[in-house]
């Protein structure tokens, strides 16, 4: 009688084909996913507009902040109910700062403009034609920097701030925050 001798072989550590995925494979999809992440992300995370309109609500914080100074030394020299005067903000005897019923005017070169401690390059700003309104933006968004005496680029921008200059004794200057185009 002849035994038979069954050889039985393990399968330690090997996996069989159609059980998962090689490492090749996974690469690929993992290259493949990181080119779609570099080229899709970056639309669905513009921050631009985040980033604009934090910087013009910095600015019309910084204008009702330097309008209240202002208004401040308009009472201690006597000229918060005048419908116009000239403020000498640092005492050498020269007008710093031209108001309107002691907040800055909105005249786009003798008032709130002036209150501002900003540099042209990073600014587009006009008055309207009566400067009874003041309009800033950032230079990128007006599409110029410095003074811009036509409003056109500021209102087409929609992503400016206002400055209204008081209309009457006790009554306050009007910063607005526009932001629908930021």
């Amino acid at each position: 009688m002849k035994t038979k001798t069954m050889n039985k072989t393990k399968n330690i550590g090997h996996i069989s084909k159609g059980n998962g995925f090689t490492l090749i494979e996974l690469v690929v999809v993992i290259v493949i996913l990181g080119i779609l992440a570099a080229t899709a992300a970056p639309k669905f995370i513009d921050l631009t507009g985040d980033a604009n309109e934090s910087v013009l609500n910095s600015l019309a914080g910084t204008m009702r902040s330097s309008g209240q100074l202002v208004y401040t030394k308009s009472i201690i020299q006597g000229l918060h109910n005048e419908a116009t005067g000239e403020v000498d903000l640092d005492g050498d005897g020269t007008t710093d700062i031209s108001t309107k019923y002691g907040y800055p005017n909105a005249h786009r070169s003798e008032g709130i403009i002036n209150a501002l401690d900003i540099s042209e390059d990073d600014w587009t700003w006009s008055g309207n034609g009566s400067n009874n309104v003041f309009f800033i933006t950032t230079a990128s968004l007006g599409k110029t920097n410095g003074q811009y005496v036509n409003t056109v680029n500021i209102l087409a921008s929609n992503c400016y701030v206002t400055y209204t200059g008081a209309t009457s004794a006790g009554e306050s200057a009007v910063v607005e925050v526009i932001n629908t185009g930021c």
